[in-house]
């Protein structure tokens, strides 16, 4: 998959750029607050994921942020967050939350879970630290997903 990380603080960014690359997904762009994040779309970032933090840099809401990530480029988002309450507040901007701190082993999992119901197949091991909000937006999200080995 092809994933825009937005979060604040470098070590985790850092950290989940790692997780991502040992996992063969690509970070396409980094930003560390909603205007960055904005400000990656209209540069014509191309995800297919976005991991949006909840308290994000300058008092910036992921929550907006994941707003604005689908409202201008139809990217669905899944909050990476120690505040699950604040995220389940934001169950209509994101697929679901996955809890920090987050190991490599969880990341692979939830977005093993992800890309399955993504491609339509049902997941049964959907991770204990992967709350899904809804099964039925992940259809209208990530309706278009698929790998680079798919593409025609």
């Amino acid at each position: 998959m092809r994933i825009l990380i937005v979060e604040d603080d470098p070590l985790v960014a850092l950290a989940l750029k790692m997780f991502l690359a040992e996992l063969g997904h690509a970070v396409v762009g980094t930003a560390s607050d909603t205007i960055g994040a904005v400000r990656a779309i209209e540069d014509g970032v191309n995800a297919d994921l976005a991991i949006v933090d909840l308290h994000l840099a300058r008092g910036s809401s992921g929550i907006e942020t994941a707003i604005q990530i689908r409202r201008l480029s139809g990217i669905a988002s899944v909050f990476l967050t120690g505040d699950a309450e604040g995220a389940r507040a934001g169950r209509h901007a994101a697929l679901g939350c996955l809890a920090k701190p987050v190991s490599g082993l969880r990341l692979a999992t939830a977005l093993n879970a992800i890309e399955a119901l993504a491609q339509g197949r049902h997941s049964h091991d959907i991770p204990d630290e992967l709350e899904l909000f809804s099964v039925d937006p992940l259809t209208l999200c990530l309706g278009s997903f698929h790998r680079d080995d798919q593409r025609r």
